[in-house]
């Protein structure tokens, strides 16, 4: 391998990326997003959950002390529907050893606290400082739904991103790493891209070229670069990149690349 690495700046990553959209769309699409989505609805219902403090059902509803408290607010949220019903907030006041204590405590049960008013008096369970309404469940909302979310699309992204990112670890190395030899052209083959975009569009280029061990290979590279067309025919010779491990594998020197990155590649 060269001592030294050529520069391979991010334009040429990109590029590379370009030549398989499919691949790098459905791996991207079906990993990143699904993951963006769901990390943001995780921040969002996790941020409705901090409204109401935290306790432990079973033990206040087991040990804790029923006392009497005032109803002082009722909220329903009306932007959230689990199972058909809006999350209901129950803000409370109670007197206990002289201290007025308030809090508050979200429930799911719609038809439970239908009656219920503002200065409404309501049985409540007390321990330690903290409270429960009584045979009123609390609502906590578990967040494991939205770490399952993302798995499907993980199952169908994930083969196309690694293939992806493989290929694209591949041919940097060739550009960084690769030797520097001769290729002669046995045939070009324009390839169209997608519809709309063109992204994927290019010349497919099969190349005969001599190893440094004298043996005869005939290589296969795709390109972005369209001038090739124009500036080369059958039988005239391009630069390649040809990996000193494994000398069947090689692809053709991108000429706008090798400017961009100061390779100092001859193509004439």
């Amino acid at each position: 391998m060269n001592n030294t690495p050529r520069k391979v700046n991010f334009s040429t990553i990109i590029n590379i990326l370009k030549k398989k959209p499919i691949s790098i769309i459905f791996g991207f699409g079906f990993t990143v997003f699904p993951l963006f989505i769901a990390t943001i609805l995780l921040i969002i219902f996790l941020s409705l959950g901090n409204e109401t403090p935290k306790v432990d059902y079973e033990l206040i509803n087991t040990k804790g002390k029923q006392i009497t408290a005032q109803i002082t607010d009722i909220d329903t949220q009306y932007n959230v529907t689990i199972n058909g019903v809006h999350p209901t907030i129950i803000s409370y006041k109670y007197s206990e050893n002289g201290k007025e204590t308030e809090s508050k405590y979200k429930v799911l049960e719609e038809r439970k606290i239908e009656k219920l008013e503002i200065g409404n008096s309501i049985q409540i369970k007390e321990l330690n400082g903290n409270s429960i309404l009584k045979d009123l469940k609390p609502y906590d909302f578990e967040s494991g739904f939205l770490l399952l979310f993302p798995i499907p699309f993980l199952v169908i992204g994930l083969p196309f991103l690694i293939y992806s990112i493989r290929n694209l670890k591949k041919e940097v190395k060739l550009c960084k790493f690769g030797k520097v030899l001769k290729g002669k052209i046995v045939s070009m083959i324009p390839k169209s891209g997608l519809p709309i975009s063109n992204a994927g569009q290019g010349i497919i280029v099969h190349y005969e070229y001599q190893t440094l061990s004298g043996n005869k290979i005939i290589g296969e590279s795709f390109t972005t670069d369209f001038s090739i067309m124009s500036d080369k025919k059958k039988g005239d010779f391009v630069p390649i990149f040809v990996s000193p491990e494994n000398e069947k594998k090689s692809c053709i020197v991108p000429k706008l690349q090798s400017l961009r990155n100061n390779w100092n590649i001859e193509f004439e």
